[in-house]
């Protein structure tokens, strides 16, 4: 399987199982990306889907030339996964900002392979490890422009851009670990030393001036409460 499909009809067999993956989308996500995500998966960004044992990998138009991978990873199972069985993975600067949330390209895979399942309901089985495509499927979905040996060509280019995902993920962990072992200086610590040999000028105390507050209430008792708590402590 390589481009997407689109459903055509109401009476379509999946619609159970296509209606949970968006579902699933939904608490994968915050509302912006959720919807910035359906957005790509409507207006045709996602170029290619392939569905297999335990991943479902998309390519994904966005902002720059190159697509971005964003792949679902599930673990064995019966059904839809809950969202604990589920691990998604972009190669998008936004992977590793997620705060547990899946990013807009994820959100898109999830939504077009809603779509496949609306069709071909079997494939979440394929998906979860519980049956395989027949070669015989594979050839009724390809179309006249694109030849069938065009399939393992994509799947070995989506493999390598997934092994350079990994790569990249391990070199930004080492990186941030090195920072953390890095002694953290100070660059205006210098700046702000008072040079060898001189002496802090003496301050003198303070004298209470006149409170003179606001006319407006509500800004006079701001000004006496800050009055209150106010502390200087120059050493």
């Amino acid at each position: 399987m390589s481009r997407p499909r689109k459903p055509f009809g109401a009476q379509q067999p999946g619609r159970l199982p296509a209606t949970m993956m968006k579902v699933l989308a939904a608490e994968m996500s915050d509302p912006q990306r959720l919807r910035r995500g359906k957005q790509y998966a409507k207006d045709g960004s996602v170029l290619d889907i392939i569905i297999e044992t335990g991943t479902v990998t998309c390519e994904v138009q966005g902002s720059r030339s190159t697509p971005y991978i964003a792949s679902l990873e599930v673990s064995p199972g019966d059904g839809m996964p809950l969202r604990r069985d589920v691990h998604a993975v972009c190669n998008c600067p936004d992977n590793d900002n997620w705060d547990d949330h899946a990013c807009k390209h994820v959100i898109a895979t999830m939504f077009v392979f809603s779509d496949e399942l609306l069709m071909e309901p079997e494939l979440l089985d394929v998906w979860r490890g519980n049956e395989r495509l027949e070669h015989d499927t594979d050839d009724e979905h390809d179309t006249d422009d694109e030849p069938a040996d065009d399939l393992p060509r994509r799947r070995r280019h989506l493999q390598l851009v997934r092994d350079g995902m990994e790569q990249g993920r391990a070199q930004r962990r080492e990186q941030h670990a090195q920072r953390e072992r890095e002694e953290f200086v100070d660059p205006i610590a210098d700046v702000l030393q008072a040079p060898d040999g001189s002496t802090l000028p003496e301050i003198p105390n303070l004298e209470r001036g006149d409170e003179r507050l606001p006319r407006r209430p509500e800004l006079a008792a701001i000004l006496r409460d800050v009055h209150r708590h106010l502390h200087l402590d120059w050493d």
